[in-house]
């Protein structure tokens, strides 16, 4: 009985992992320096997460890919991307604001 039950679980872990799409990347901003605490959603679901301290992002969903993400952060327009396939969205731009561009040009 016990490797009836042994074998049962060992064969449900894999239906478990199915279904999870993942998809990671970098924020940085127009210098390449990382934005921390950005803001990753999914469009149209409830998944959403941040960046660390290095601009990474890791964010997974029961949704099937083709996924449009929306990032922001303050300071910085908000931006759109497109994941058409799973896995690296690579590094992701963005690009600062009418404000915080005034700032650093000093006006």
């Amino acid at each position: 009985m016990r490797i009836v039950i042994f074998m049962l679980v060992l064969f449900s872990f894999p239906c478990l992992g199915m279904g999870q799409n993942v998809v990671s990347g970098k924020i940085i901003d127009e210098l390449g320096l990382p934005i921390y605490f950005a803001s990753v959603e999914i469009n149209d679901t409830n998944e959403a997460t941040y960046t660390d301290f290095d601009g990474n992002f890791s964010i997974e969903s029961d949704k099937d890919f083709h996924w449009k993400l929306n990032i922001s952060s303050k300071g910085y327009k908000t931006e759109s991307y497109f994941v058409l396939s799973g896995g690296s969205a690579g590094e992701i731009v963005l690009q600062y604001d009418e404000e915080l561009r005034k700032l650093l040009e000093g006006q």
